[in-house]
This record gives C-alpha cells, sequence and structure tokens, in this order.
C-alpha cells in the first residue's frame, strides 16, 4: 500500500480532536505522522485539500441498519398531516402494489395530527381491505397494524391481557383496536420486515448492501447496529465482507426487539463484527417511557396538553395526555412504565455479565435511567460490559449515579431539530433536563453521540450541529447543556469507537488506522458535506 499526504486542510487531530491547520501522512493504511510545524514529508502520492476539514471517522453505535435499509420500501409517514392523509396513502400503496407481503409505512408523526391518533385496524381494513399494514410511529415503539396484519404477525384478536398486557391497546369488548406498542409493536415489525425480506428474495443483500453504501457517503466508517434478531446474524457477517464499512451489532430475542430479552443461553456465539458480543435490554419504552418528575408537573403537563390541542384545533394531544398513566405522590409523580423489575432486570444483567455480554440498555426517562444504573452497580458489572441508550430526561441526580458505574452513555442531539417542539409544546423541559450531554460530561460520564436512525437522522454532520446548537423550528432547547465543537466531535467518533472497543478510540494520531472523513468545509457550518470516507487509509467512497 503506497504512502499518501494530505495538506491544506484542517485535520481534528488526537484523542482531544483539537482543529489545526496540519499535514497529515498515511502509510500501511494507517496514520504515519502529523504536524503544525515541520515541513511535510515525502510520499507516493500527494492529495492538496485547501479549505477542507478531516475528522476522525464517525462511529455510530446506536444505527438500525437492518430496519433503516427497508424504509425506502415503504412509505414516508413523516409528511401527513392528519388522519384522512394516513388512509388516503394506505389506499394508493395498496392500489401500487398489490403483491407486497406487508403495506409499511414510517415515521408517523402523530402528536402533530389534530386527532393525535393513529388509524386504528377497522379503518385500516376499509382503506386496504384484507392487507396486512403496519404505520410505524417516528419513535419505533408504537404503530397501527390491520386486522390482516395482526393475524400474520400471531397477536391474539380477543381476550384479556395476555402476554403482550397493555401493549395491545383494546376496546371496551377486549377486541384489539389496531394500536400496538413495545413488544407488540417489535413483534409485528419483526414479521412485517422477516416477509418483506422474504418477498425480496435475493435482493436482501443488495438492499443492505444500500443502506452500507448511505453511510459511508456520510464519513461513517463504523455502524454498529444495536439489535439484529440471531437468525439475521449470517446477514451481517455476509454485509461486512462485501462492504468496506466496519459492521458490528447486538442480538436479542427472535420475536423482536422489545420483547423481553431470553438470556445469555441463546445469544448466538459469534463473531458480532468489529466488536464483542452484545445484546440490547430495554428499561423502558418510547412515548412510555420510565419518568420521574416533581410534583407540580402534573398540573404543568396538562396546562401544555391543553395548550397543544387549542394549537391544533383537536382533542388529539388532550387525549394523549389523559391516557398515559401518571402516579402520583406527595413529591413526585412518575410514570409505572419500567419493563423489568429490579430483581428481573439484576438476574439477566448478572446473567449476561458472566457470559461476558456487553448490555446496551435502552433507559430515556430518568426513572429508568436511574434503575439501570442502581443495578449495574449492585450486580457489579464492568464499565466495559455496560453502556446505556439515550438518557433523555434528566434529573439532578441521576448523572452522577451514571458516573459511578462507568458506563458509557449513547444520546442523540439530533432528536432537537426533530422532536424540540413537541417537547417544549408539553413543557416536560420545565422540569427535566432534556438531552443533557453538557451535563452528563460534567459528571464524568463517557459520552458517545450517535443517531439512533431511522428515529432520527443518519447525517452524523447534522448531529454535530444539533450538539453544539440546540435548535429546532421554533427555538432551542436548554442552549446551556450545548457541547463546544470539541466535545461533539470526539462524542462521535473516538469516544464513540472506545465504547465499542473498535477501532478508532485514539482519533487522528500516530499508529491509528486510518479511517477518515475528509468535508468540504467547516463541519460545524450549515453548508458543509462530506466528500470523501476513507477506511483503514483507503478511500471508500468519495463523491
Amino acid at each position: 500500500m503506497s504512502s499518501q499526504l494530505i495538506t491544506g486542510a484542517t485535520v481534528w487531530a488526537g484523542p482531544a480532536c483539537t482543529p489545526q491547520r496540519a499535514w497529515l501522512l498515511l502509510d500501511g493504511g494507517r496514520i504515519a505522522g502529523t504536524s503544525t510545524t515541520s515541513p511535510p514529508p515525502a510520499a507516493d502520492q500527494v492529495l492538496d485539500l485547501p479549505g477542507c476539514h478531516v475528522l476522525p471517522g464517525f462511529t455510530d453505535v446506536h444505527l438500525h441498519l437492518t430496519q433503516a435499509a427497508w424504509y425506502p420500501h415503504g412509505g414516508d409517514a413523516w409528511r401527513w398531516r392528519d388522519l384522512a392523509e394516513a388512509l388516503d396513502a394506505v389506499r394508493a400503496a395498496a392500489a401500487a402494489d398489490p403483491a407486497a407481503p406487508w403495506l409499511l409505512f414510517w415515521d408517523a408523526a402523530r402528536w402533530r395530527w389534530p386527532e393525535g391518533r393513529l388509524p386504528t385496524a377497522r379503518e385500516l381494513d376499509a382503506a386496504a381491505p384484507g392487507r396486512a399494514v403496519l404505520i410505524a410511529t417516528a419513535d419505533m415503539h408504537r404503530g397501527a397494524v390491520s386486522t390482516a396484519g395482526l393475524a400474520t404477525a400471531g397477536l391474539p384478536a380477543r381476550g384479556g391481557a395476555g402476554e403482550y398486557g397493555d401493549d395491545i391497546t383494546r376496546d371496551r369488548r377486549g377486541r384489539p383496536t389496531g394500536e400496538v406498542w413495545e413488544a407488540a409493536f417489535g413483534v409485528a415489525l419483526q414479521r412485517a420486515l422477516a416477509d418483506t425480506q422474504a418477498h425480496a428474495g435475493g435482493g436482501v443483500g443488495a438492499v443492505l448492501a444500500a443502506q452500507a453504501r448511505r453511510c459511508l457517503a456520510l464519513g461513517i466508517t463504523h455502524a454498529h447496529d444495536p439489535y439484529v434478531p440471531p437468525d439475521w446474524h449470517q446477514q451481517m457477517a455476509a454485509l461486512r465482507s462485501a462492504t468496506p464499512l466496519r459492521l458490528s451489532w447486538a442480538t436479542g430475542p427472535a420475536a423482536g426487539m422489545h420483547s423481553p430479552a431470553p438470556g445469555p443461553d441463546t445469544a448466538p456465539r459469534g463473531p458480532y463484527g468489529d466488536s464483542g458480543r452484545e445484546v440490547k435490554l430495554f428499561a423502558d419504552g418510547g412515548d412510555r417511557c420510565a419518568l420521574r418528575l416533581p410534583s407540580r408537573a402534573a398540573l404543568g403537563l396538562l396546562r401544555g396538553a391543553v395548550q397543544q390541542s387549542l394549537r391544533l384545533r383537536g382533542p388529539g394531544p388532550l387525549r394523549e395526555a389523559l391516557g398515559r398513566r401518571l402516579v402520583i405522590r406527595p413529591r413526585h409523580v412518575h410514570t409505572p412504565y419500567l419493563r423489568y423489575t429490579d430483581a428481573d432486570l439484576a438476574r439477566l444483567m448478572d446473567r449476561y455479565a458472566g457470559a461476558g455480554i456487553r448490555m446496551r440498555i435502552h433507559a430515556l426517562g430518568n426513572l429508568a435511567g436511574e434503575q439501570a444504573a442502581r443495578l449495574l452497580q449492585q450486580v457489579g458489572v464492568p464499565p466495559a460490559l455496560a453502556a446505556i441508550d439515550h438518557l433523555m430526561l434528566l434529573d439532578p441526580a441521576t448523572p452522577d449515579r451514571v458516573a459511578a458505574t462507568g458506563a458509557a452513555v449513547s444520546y442523540q442531539p439530533g432528536f432537537i431539530p426533530r422532536y424540540g417542539g413537541m417537547l417544549t409544546g408539553m413543557r416536560i423541559d420545565r422540569y427535566a433536563t432534556m438531552l443533557g450531554g453538557r451535563r452528563l460530561l460534567q459528571a464524568g460520564v463517557p459520552l458517545v453521540l450517535s443517531s439512533d436512525h431511522p428515529s432520527g437522522p443518519l447525517d452524523p454532520l447534522a448531529n454535530l450541529r444539533a450538539a453544539a446548537d440546540r435548535r429546532y423550528p421554533g427555538g432551542e432547547l436548554q442552549p446551556e447543556q450545548a457541547l463546544t465543537r470539541e466535545q461533539a466531535v470526539r462524542a462521535a467518533t473516538v469516544t464513540a469507537a472506545a465504547s465499542l472497543g473498535a477501532p478508532g478510540a485514539g482519533g487522528i494520531c500516530p499508529g491509528e488506522l486510518a479511517d477518515l472523513a475528509i468535508c468540504d468545509g467547516d463541519p460545524f457550518a450549515p453548508a458543509t458535506r462530506v466528500t470523501q470516507t476513507w477506511v483503514a487509509g483507503t478511500a471508500a467512497w468519495s463523491r
């Protein structure tokens, strides 16, 4: 492999990711040297990149690649404005593709609809008679399924709570309405994706490879999928051999990602790509996250819902607020949406840690974050065997408790442009710290920036900017929680790689693998784009 010299660019160098005008020498796929003062050495190839910025390749530790790959094969629900548009889209899709096993729609932002609810199974049945339909909300924790879809997924049509409990919404006669949450949604999603893959036949590899190319085109050199069902591991292994993108993944229950984790005995032996064995656990849900707020928040949240309903001229936000379970105590209110008891989660942690399998714990609300951190300490899980995802809501005590575990936290500032208006409209930002990157860093938590794509934007540059400016259409979300530019780049590159025990933890530093994202300008400028992505010293993608 020839040596390459990059000159004229700003290099975000070393583990601190410090931007400086410097030359950069690559040799044998690794960083051979960099300097701001000494003259550049000779090299086989010289690339003069004036005005460009060279960053470590982005490591996205929370990117649902195997799910996002199928988004182009479904409908985009993000732009739907109300229930009528949703049903019109279902009718059109049913007529356009009569052979599809499922009619799939992604990213429904039902909180912006005046009705504030998803279509019922009856409404979907009328729009697409006899067809299996799945409409997924933007957070991928909730959806609407037609009657044929419920039957295809094996979800019960009648009876009491059963194994899915409140995860299947029912009418007064015990019949499913078509709305599914968490475990039931995960089962429907997994069946829909499996059937869609089978329908694609030999094209599955091409669909996954296209998603890998999308990652490379954005400067992502390592994509980590936080949930791959056990029987899809071979697909990921095949993709890894067919793309220069570094890949790793976690396992979980075969039924669907939100189902209870089955324990280490069912985890595939490996390999798990460019990282160690990992499993995904859900301490709480999405809309049904487990949070604890001061007692005064109960009235404030209700007022926010009323104001949102008045703004939308529909009852949706108020209906949603009244349907959410809330336990009121003298000093606090909380939502009782923990997915595990303390005893069950502690046993599960102990078993996975004993098997040497890292746990990636979904904890959106502060109550779930507190539970996860407390039990990690109680069980004595080593920091290398735990990561916590999201911690979207924080109280003053939780960051210190999380820091004491040594576990990395993966958060998603890219949620701010997308969901900031909804969060402030609900007034939650008045009672908790939202996506508190600065607060976590100050507590000493190893902070990782990730996308959670497709729930959040895939573009790492957009996520960097959101971490630094915290803007959403119409305002800023708690700007005091903004990261500096260097902190944001570190969180998306070197700290992210270190959290996986993967290449890249040293940044652009002699001896490190030459995984690079080359931008045509300042990465924090809105117009800047990635122009080249290098993996191990080789250009894996070029604009």
